[in-house]
């Protein structure tokens, strides 16, 4: 059975991830490294650039027994476990990440506040269909803690509907 599996580089830069993610591709692996697209500024310019979401982290597609395969590329540094066992992302995880980064705009809108603790369930927008807890809230950005990923993820809350009161 294929399985997303999580994976760690030796390299946080960009670069090296894609170069390892090309390294791997042409071994026949299927890998997803998720990006986003940020702004980012120097003194003398501003440039939108595509920033990993996760750093040091690449999604191998595999069979569990093909694993030690992709231990032999270099740059590879291990898999990440999960209690003694390594780390398995489901197909509907990666789903919600390509959704999430490539179908949904982040425009800035007004939020209200919501205390940390208090336990949502996203109506719409990209994380459509989780639960969550809100850690904080930083204007229009809000930080939850989604319990089925066991990630914090920072949202702008851009054509997103939160019911409360769970």
């Amino acid at each position: 059975m294929l399985r997303f599996w999580l994976g760690s580089s030796s390299t946080p830069s960009p670069a090296g991830r894609k170069k390892l993610a090309d390294q791997l591709t042409a071994k026949g692996f299927t890998v997803y490294c998720p990006t986003q697209r940020v702004k980012r500024r120097w003194s003398d310019r501003s440039k939108l650039i595509d920033q990993p979401l996760f750093s040091s982290h690449i999604f191998v597609h595999i069979e569990p027994e093909r694993r030690d395969a992709v231990y032999f590329t270099p740059g590879f540094v291990r898999f990440l476990f999960w209690n003694k066992h390594p780390a398995v992302v489901r197909d509907a995880e990666i789903d919600t990440l390509r959704r999430w980064l490539n179908d949904f705009d982040h425009e800035t809108i007004t939020v209200e506040a919501i205390s940390p603790g208090t336990k949502v369930h996203v109506q719409s927008g990209p994380l459509q269909g989780r639960d969550g807890i809100v850690l904080e809230q930083r204007g229009t950005k809000l930080e939850l803690y989604l319990e089925d990923l066991q990630v914090k993820v920072s949202v702008d809350l851009s054509k997103t509907e939160l019911a409360t009161g769970l």
